[in-house]
């Protein structure tokens, strides 16, 4: 499991609600030429269009079973600025985190949220005036200014929560990105 896994999690749940899912690639090869072509840097890792409603972009991002907290720096200065940009355009941006965890040999995901860029900067804001990541749970950190406000994955980031049901991630209905019903009222869309 690794966020390339995730990323295809996050495009599946968004393909179910009608959301053509784009995903970036590293390079792309000129069959004429053979030099390899590199995507604008921070480019995100989805761009997800849909015909009745505004596009969005999404950064995804994973925390690894051997980790405790998120680094914000994880997040590059590309990124950042394609994300800052994207929302001043009046357009729609989100970090999808996915939290990854050991299950005996066997490693699975197990929280995924889609969180609103200018909302998870709000929060990065709060926790970076006291630590440069934001952690899984407060039941490990140290910091008692995050215990107190309970400023973690699991708490702060709970509105964002994907469900899990029948092998798929869903987003809340009230979720910004939610489109009610898929793409002409079907709850799923094939493969493209």
């Amino acid at each position: 499991m690794n966020e390339a896994d995730v990323r295809l999690k996050v495009g599946h749940a968004l393909r179910a609600l009608g959301y053509w899912d784009i995903h970036g690639t590293d390079a792309v090869k000129c069959s004429k030429c053979g030099n390899l072509f590199y995507p604008e840097k921070g480019r995100p890792d989805l761009l997800c269009l849909h015909p009745a409603t505004a596009s969005i972009v999404v950064e995804v991002k994973v925390l690894r079973p051997d980790e405790t907290s998120f680094p914000f720096k994880e997040i590059d200065e590309s990124q950042r600025k394609w994300l800052d940009r994207w929302l001043g355009d009046g357009g729609r941006g989100y970090i999808a985190l996915g939290v990854i965890r050991q299950h005996g040999r066997v490693q699975r995901l197990d929280y995924l949220y889609i969180v609103d860029w200018d909302v998870w900067l709000m929060m990065e804001r709060w926790i970076s005036a006291i630590q440069g990541s934001i952690p899984f749970s407060v039941d490990r950190c140290r910091s008692t200014i995050l215990k107190e406000h309970e400023w973690d994955i699991l708490d702060l980031l709970l509105p964002w929560q994907m469900d899990y049901q029948q092998g798929l991630w869903h987003l809340c209905e009230l979720h910004s990105a939610h489109i009610s019903g898929g793409p002409d009222g079907r709850e799923e869309v094939p493969d493209l």
